[in-house]
Order: C-alpha cells, then structure tokens, then sequence
C-alpha cells in the first residue's frame, strides 16, 4: 500500500463502504448522500508519487465536533445492546464523526497524519469529484486482505479489542469481552473467505495477537487464511467479502442495517478499502479505519489548496452485549488520538 513503493503498470482502487450495499442488497443504506460521493475509485499508477516538501503548503484546521457526542453515542450504544438482547445481532461496528473546518493544503495534512502514526496500510489519493476535491488519507492499521494471485493463497486479518498505548497489553489479551467481539468477526470473516476459497482451504492461522502501533494504541487481531478458487476475479472476490466485517459486525447484513439507522449518515470512504492491485495481480488492500476524507473547493492555484472545505475522521467501537456504553465512547477518542498528536486537534472538549 505504500505509493512510495509503487512501480510499473499497477492500480489503486478506492472502494467506499456504500458500495457494501450493491453487494448486499438487502442492506443499501437508505442515507441521502449530497456529495454523491463514489462508490469506487481506480486510479493507474506509475512513477511513485514524490515527497512535496520542497513546495509544501500550509493548511488550518477548525475546532473539533461530533456528529453525535457522548450522550447521543452512549444512546445508540444502549441502542446496540437492546438489539443484541432481542437476538437480532451478536455484535455491531457504530462509529461517530470527528469533523472541523479546513483551508489550505491537504497533502501537507496528509503528510502530517502519515508520518504521525506510521501506519503499516498507509496510503492517500487525491481525486476530483462533482467540482470538489477530496483527499483521503488512510493511517490504517488493519489488513483487510491480501491475495498472492500466482499461488491463490489469501489472507485477512480483522482487528478486535483496542487500549491505549499507555494501557496493560496482558489486561486486553485476558479480556473475556474483547476475545469474544474477535472470535466473532474472525468467524464471520472465515466465513466470507469461505465463498470464494477452495474446499477446506480456509483455517484459523492465528488466533489471537495483540500489537502495539505507532498511532498510540495496542490492538488484537487474527489471521485467517485459504487459497482462493481458480477462476475467481476481482468483481466476485469484493462481493463476496466486501465491506470488511471488522467495521460491520454479525451477521453482517443486520448490522448494516442497523449502522444505517443509527448513524444517519453515509461512511463513504471510512470502513471501505484502499487496495494496490499490482501487474501481476497479486493484491493488497486495508480497512479504511484512521481514514481522514478532506474535501472542498479547489483553489485559484488547483486542488493543491482548497477553500471553504471540511475535515473529517470517523472513529467507531465494536458493541457487543457486555459493552459499558462510557468505555466504548472513551475507546473512540482513543483511536482519534493520532489528530492530537500530529495534527494538534483539541479533543478535550469533546467529553
């Protein structure tokens, strides 16, 4: 995912999580977009995109808000939970959306958040879209999959449970609560590789590992794996294992719909995928989680400056039926801790 590593004849893909919804009907959101924005991105790469340090612009940032707040995010928390106890769902993904002002140059935000948390699936692109420009910039720390095309073999590895890195790492990994919200998913996540994987191919590889990263938290995650069914494309590999379960919950299409009505407003790229499809089309894509989306209008000078524009970080926590609605809250901020440390966002007044 890296584009200074980019050679030759290769692809980025952009998948939005709304595109979720034409591969699972039964859950397209209902939530009107006015940006309209895409459903999938492709964009053909060749020389590395360079370092702009040498003509690197300024950019301002607003005050900080929430799409929801504590209070309403604790309600839609408690909201999960009355789902979980009415045996709707096991487990749903529901995020809140960090969002300011933004003015200037976006790359050099971009590059600030990059460097900031050094994430292991960094990437960024910048495209233009019903006259705005918008930037994502993705610091993911999760591998949502990866395809070695010559051999099949394909690989996921969803996260679940997260801490600070100032946080007990042996508190996490004996968490009863935050095994059980990544035996889900990993179930649910063997499941998907399991429609499109040969026969007895998919297995659990690892359980269960927990991490550290530079963005400030310790995550658990597992890996599974399988080798993929000759003749399967890229079109029905994404339809049978998009959007990533990690970021929906179980069973997947339910807790989509019920993303849908709590959250009221469309993810796009957050909770989607950035994927490197290279010429021999071995593939490797993240979840779009740490995803900022900077949009507005392009300047006098090009898309290199933008004008009236917005700045935008989802953060989301995986409910289950044990969640503490407070913690849960709390573990958000956590995960937006990388906009205070290499942005300088203030997000002490969000609660």
């Amino acid at each position: 995912m890296d584009q200074h590593q980019t050679r030759g004849c290769a692809w980025a893909m952009l998948l939005g999580y709304e595109l979720g919804g034409w591969c699972e009907p039964h859950a397209r959101s209902v939530v009107p977009d006015p940006l309209g924005f895409p459903l999938c991105v492709l964009m053909r790469l060749g020389d590395p995109v360079q370092d702009h340090d040498g003509d690197r612009g300024e950019y301002a940032l607003g005050r900080a808000g929430s799409s929801t707040g504590r209070a309403r995010y604790v309600q839609q928390v408690e909201r999960v939970r009355a789902y979980i106890g009415a045996g709707d769902i096991y487990q749903a993904n529901i995020a809140h959306h960090l969002s300011c002002k933004f003015d200037g140059d976006p790359l050099a935000c971009a590059q600030d958040l990059q460097r900031g948390a050094e994430p292991r699936y960094g990437a960024t692109m910048r495209f233009e879209h019903r006259d705005l420009s918008h930037t994502i910039c993705s610091v993911s720390p999760e591998l949502f999959v990866r395809l070695d095309r010559p051999s099949g073999r394909i690989e996921t590895e969803p996260m679940k449970g997260t801490r600070s890195i100032d946080g007990d790492a042996a508190e996490l990994e004996q968490s009863p609560k935050d095994r059980a919200e990544l035996n889900m998913i990993t179930d649910l996540m063997r499941n998907d590789l399991g429609r499109v994987c040969r026969l007895g191919s998919v297995r659990v590889s690892q359980a269960r590992k927990i991490e550290p990263h530079a963005s400030g938290v310790i995550q658990a995650s597992s890996v599974i794996e399988g080798l993929l069914r000759e003749g399967i494309g890229i079109g029905a590999l994404i339809r049978a294992i998009f959007p990533p379960g990690s970021v929906t919950g179980a069973p997947k299409v339910r807790a989509m719909q019920i993303i849908d009505e709590l959250e009221q407003r469309p993810r796009r790229s957050y909770c989607g995928s950035m994927m490197h499809i290279d010429e021999r089309g071995n593939i490797e894509a993240s979840v779009c989680i740490r995803t900022a989306h900077i949009w507005g209008e392009a300047g006098a000078s090009g898309p290199a400056r933008i004008t009236n524009g917005q700045f935008v970080y989802p953060v989301g926590a995986g409910i289950v039926a044990d969640s503490d609605p407070e913690s849960e809250w709390q573990e958000t901020l956590v995960k937006a801790g990388v906009l205070r440390t290499a942005l300088g966002l203030d997000l002490a007044q969000l609660g």
